[in-house]
């Protein structure tokens, strides 16, 4: 885990981020057009544009979150799925995360 948050807290990846101008901003029509084509195409109830800095994930765009994660939109980095993603530097397919021994114990399972 700690090589995991050493990848994710970078300081060049973290300052690549602020460079975007997309934390912390409000919602725009066409992210949210994107995880509304994302809940159609992979027909689930929920899907994210999650942006990983180094204490939290904070959604640009969410979809199907229980509250009050949809209003806050973002989570701490302990229940992020997307740190995985930054660390491996590739896309990552859970199936179930529930059933996964790599994820299952993820507090996101838990509380959303």
């Amino acid at each position: 885990m700690s090589d995991l948050l050493a990848i994710v807290r970078n300081l060049n990846r973290l300052a690549a981020v602020q460079r975007t101008g997309l934390l912390d901003t409000p919602p725009e029509e066409p992210f949210d057009r994107f995880t509304r084509l994302a809940t159609r195409m992979f027909k689930t109830p929920t899907a994210l544009v999650s942006i990983v800095d180094g204490d939290r994930q904070f959604f640009k765009s969410a979809i199907g979150l229980p509250e009050p994660w949809q209003t806050k939109r973002e989570t701490p980095l302990s229940h992020s799925f997307c740190k995985y993603a930054v660390a491996l530097q590739e896309p990552l397919v859970i199936a179930d995360a529930r059933k996964d021994p790599t994820y299952h114990d993820n507090p996101a399972v838990r509380d959303l």
